[in-house]
């Protein structure tokens, strides 16, 4: 078995055990990648990890994962944003109290610190009329738009960049 082989059978079997790692508390998230009209993400600069991330936080208790991307969002940036994506409403049902949730982009399991976050991100665009980008100073030091290009010049975790080069690059959108 070559190296390049082994190698990928031991990151493969450090997900799986990641996945599965009961020990540690789970929480769920949801992430908001804004992206405006001129291909731009909006990228926050997290005071305590010295990173920029995408807006996002808990889902709080007696909310859904979209109510709690847009509340996030609004209190993060003081931007309203609208969610682009799927959302099959032939599948809800007014009689049984059922509704349909969007799809999201991705969803991702990380490690932080002491727990895991399940993180269900959103697409997103600013649907307001107030386009005034504020931040929170406990939180974060900056808040800026960001193009393919200007990604290499910001620090960013890896997979963080490539998931932001992948939406940037992504026709569909």
């Amino acid at each position: 078995m070559g190296i390049r082989s082994r190698d990928r059978k031991n990151k493969q079997f450090i997900i799986n055990e990641m996945l599965h790692n009961d020990e540690l508390e789970k929480h769920f998230t949801a992430s908001a990648l804004i992206i405006d009209e001129d291909n731009r993400v909006l990228l926050l600069h997290h005071k305590k990890l010295g990173v920029w991330l995408y807006p996002g936080g808990h889902v709080e208790k007696n909310e859904t994962p979209d109510q709690a991307v847009l509340r996030e969002v609004k209190e993060e940036t003081g931007l309203e944003v609208e969610i682009i994506g799927e959302r099959d409403q032939s599948l809800a049902d007014i009689d049984v109290d059922v509704s349909v949730l969007y799809v999201p982009y991705v969803v991702l399991c990380e490690l932080i610190g002491d727990h895991y976050h399940n993180d269900i991100v959103y697409l997103c665009k600013i649907s307001g009329n107030d386009r005034d980008i504020k931040y929170n100073k406990d939180e974060a030091t900056d808040i800026n738009f960001f193009d393919l290009e200007g990604l290499n010049d910001i620090e960013l975790f890896p997979n963080f960049r490539r998931l932001l080069e992948k939406v940037l690059k992504d026709p569909k959108k």
